[in-house]
């Protein structure tokens, strides 16, 4: 007999730290459009019991996650490996760090946030936990169209040009792919057929709130939430798909509202017509791994690098070189600088530690990624695994920063230039994710 319990608790800070998401801003949050929730999600099969942990922040960093599910196995007893924590990716959130994580310089305020996060998203799980009742659970998916676009834009060379607002800058580009689907989770009372909790996973960057840069919000999935709450009842959780280059189609105003209610309104749609059963058997598991790092050259290269690349660009900007070549010089120049931060970070190490977690509840996967996944990746592992809907999720236990596939370094781009990543970490990590999945499938 499954059953299931769901809660939400507040998880908004106070004014005036840090944010998350943007490091062009000078200052700390002045304002709240909305208030930033966690919620749980448990379910327990008789046999195996599992705890999924959604929030409205930029991600969860390793340290912190285990931290928590520390903290979780001593007070409700569900095993580390049973306990799943992602962030929606909100540009618009605290910055949230641990004071854990290698190199990295983390000021009080951030600790002490992080330390309330951990106890209030352990109260999450408990709370959920203590609600277990028997229940129904199903799946479904939809497709919601024209809410979002892949903003890394092909020109006729092969190459990409970043196109972070549309319409694009500049003709003849072509549009890479996105993934409209919105594979749902619907779950209810044995009983009464209450709703207990609905999950919804769609892969869009959450950044509509450009033009209101100090203040809190969860964005577009905090709208979608809000209005499937307010129609189903119980608890609404956002899980953010494979959408490292995939951002809405409007970033300003009341974007959040038109592109949240949207992508509500379509998830409200399919919700009406899922079946649901109480014959769920949960198979849950997660695999250590080691993503590959990019080859750190000696420091006298690196410096050379950087001094090519300034060189490059300000020769550019003399002679007046198109925008495109200028934003290129650009980009190998931030590349350039970006390695000696990452060489000092990871020590020079060949490998980052990461992990995968994957729980199937019946024949439903769902597939746990670090990161900030291409949406291609995620295409190829619901692709590769036949069931419907497959639930990709990613910046799943960990916020490890981009993950491109191999292509992407060819085409240049913001997101293959940031990345501390060497080619070919997606398509590892897709293989690994595939072959955990059907290991316990």
């Amino acid at each position: 007999m499954l059953r299931a319990g769901a809660s939400k608790v507040n998880i908004t800070p106070f004014l005036g730290g840090p944010m998350a998401g943007y490091s062009a801003r000078d200052r700390g949050s002045d304002s709240i459009h909305d208030e930033l929730h966690a919620k749980a999600l448990v379910l327990d099969d008789g046999r195996t019991g599992v705890a999924l942990i959604t929030t409205d922040l930029i991600g969860i960093d390793r340290e912190l996650a285990a931290h928590v599910r520390g903290l979780v196995e001593a007070r409700v007893g569900i095993a580390p490996d049973r306990v799943w924590m992602t962030g929606s990716h909100t540009h618009f959130g605290p910055a949230v760090s641990s004071g854990r994580t290698e190199g990295e310089h983390t000021d009080p305020y951030d600790r002490s946030y992080a330390d309330v996060l951990a106890a209030k998203l352990t109260t999450a799980v408990k709370l959920a936990h203590d609600r277990l009742r028997p229940a129904r659970l199903g799946a479904g998916a939809i497709r919601a169209e024209g809410i979002s676009y892949n903003r890394r834009l092909i020109r006729a060379d092969g190459k990409v040009e970043m196109s972070l607002t549309l319409p694009p800058p500049y003709e003849g580009l072509k549009f890479g792919p996105v993934d409209p689907e919105v594979g749902l989770l619907k779950v209810e009372g044995e009983a009464d057929g209450d709703t207990i909790a609905t999950l919804v996973n769609f892969a869009c960057h959450p950044v509509s709130s450009t033009d209101r840069m100090y203040e809190f919000t969860a964005d577009y999935p905090g709208y979608a939430m809000d209005l499937i709450e307010s129609v189903e009842g119980g608890i609404c959780l956002f899980a953010l798909g494979c959408a490292g280059n995939i951002v809405p189609i409007q970033r300003r105003g009341r974007s959040k509202r038109q592109v949240g209610l949207s992508l509500g309104g379509c998830a409200l749609k399919a919700l009406q017509w899922i079946q649901t059963s109480d014959r769920h058997r949960i198979r849950a598991s997660g695999r250590n791994i080691e993503l590959p790092l990019r080859r750190f050259p000696s420091a006298a290269r690196m410096e050379r690098q950087i001094a090519d690349a300034e060189a490059a660009l300000n020769s550019a900007r003399e002679r007046k070189a198109t925008s495109r070549e200028i934003t290129e010089c650009r980009e190998a120049l931030g590349l350039a600088r970006s390695l000696p931060r990452w060489a000092e970070r990871f020590g020079r190490r060949k490998t980052r530690p990461s992990e995968i977690q994957v729980f199937w509840i019946g024949d439903i996967p769902m597939i746990g990624l670090p990161g900030e996944v291409f949406v291609e990746l995620g295409l190829r592992i619901k692709k590769a695994l036949d069931a419907s809907p497959v639930l990709v999720v990613s910046l799943s236990n960990d916020s490890a920063g981009y993950i491109p596939e191999r292509r992407a370094y060819r085409q240049g781009g913001y997101e293959s230039n940031v990345s501390a990543f060497a080619p070919g970490c997606g398509e590892h990590l897709v293989r690994e994710a595939l072959d955990l999945a059907e290991s316990i499938r």
